[in-house]
């Protein structure tokens, strides 16, 4: 299968090179011009404690290069999505389906108002990785990848990229409920993220601060309250314990978040706490940590 990964980061390297590493064709789309230079000249480190090794995809910082996909991969961050939805048009074809792993609320609906909404595919994972230096990455291990249909229309094609994922060594399930899946992320990322990237605490001193941990606690809780009054159940039992557990697996290294933070670059507080605060409303739950984090966060962008 032809693949077209938008967004050469840690997430998309990684499955960009599991991919490849699988003998599927991908290529990644990328701005880093130096990472995107090692991959293309020296191919891609994958390490973990467990695995590593090198994988050969294409790569490349011109969308116009690109021949038409059979899969694109959406993996930039979500206000990069109405950009990405233009690129993808560069190389999509009538049968391409598009998968987006991002993080937040309101990305698929960007992707599809513009490629069309029964092509598309939502997925979601709490594997973490980061970029160790161009053209190496690092993961904390290989965790489920949960995938759904946006419209129920393409269960075919679904169950077609979970093999393929499978295939490749990313284990994959298929789920029914695709508001399940975003929410659920979003009740890991919506605490951790914006608590650490307002006190710029690396994951480590976020874990030993008993009053930061507290917060995203409360910020979780409010996730879960309006996901329960929108009807949407939770894949996690304890959505703060897996907060915490994530944020341990990746206590050496700081949150995404936080890395825009002190990059000055735009968040994706909008998409995550800004998203809660915005079903609060109209589930008529209140959402006041969510509101606080949001506003502080975009007054920390506007300070930049």
């Amino acid at each position: 299968m032809k693949i077209v990964i938008i967004g050469a980061g840690a997430m998309g390297c990684l499955y960009g090179g599991y991919l490849s590493r699988a003998r599927e064709s991908v290529t990644l789309l990328g701005i880093w011009e130096e990472h995107i230079l090692k991959i293309s000249t020296a191919g891609l480190g994958i390490v973990s404690a467990t695995d590593k090794f090198s994988a050969q995809p294409q790569a490349t910082t011109r969308a116009n290069d690109i021949q038409p996909a059979d899969l694109i991969i959406v993996c930039v961050k979500s206000n990069q999505t109405a950009e990405a939805a233009m690129l993808a048009e560069l190389f999509i074809k009538p049968e391409t389906i598009v998968l987006t792993l991002q993080n937040g609320i309101g990305n698929t609906e960007k992707l599809a108002e513009t490629l069309g909404a029964e092509r598309m595919l939502v997925g979601t994972t709490l594997m973490g990785a980061v970029v160790l230096e161009p053209g190496l990455i690092m993961h904390r291990g290989i965790m489920n990848t949960h995938l759904a249909s946006w419209t129920h229309s393409n269960d075919d094609r679904l169950s077609k990229i979970a093999a393929m994922f499978n295939h490749a060594g990313l284990p994959t399930v298929i789920e029914s409920n695709v508001a399940s899946l975003l929410w659920s992320k979003l009740s890991i990322h919506a605490g951790f993220n914006a608590v650490t990237a307002i006190t710029k605490a690396s994951n480590k001193k976020f874990l030993r601060q008993p009053e930061a941990v507290r917060l995203a606690r409360l910020t979780v809780a409010e996730v879960a309250a309006v996901a329960t009054a929108a009807g949407i159940p939770l894949l996690y039992p304890n959505c703060a314990q897996e907060m915490l557990a994530y944020a341990e697996a990746m206590r050496e290294h700081t949150s995404p978040m936080l890395q825009d933070v002190l990059a000055k670059r735009k968040t994706e507080v909008n998409a995550l706490n800004g998203a809660v605060v915005s079903e609060g409303k109209k589930q008529g739950v209140p959402t006041p940590i969510n509101e606080a984090l949001t506003l502080a966060l975009k007054t920390i962008e506007s300070l930049y």
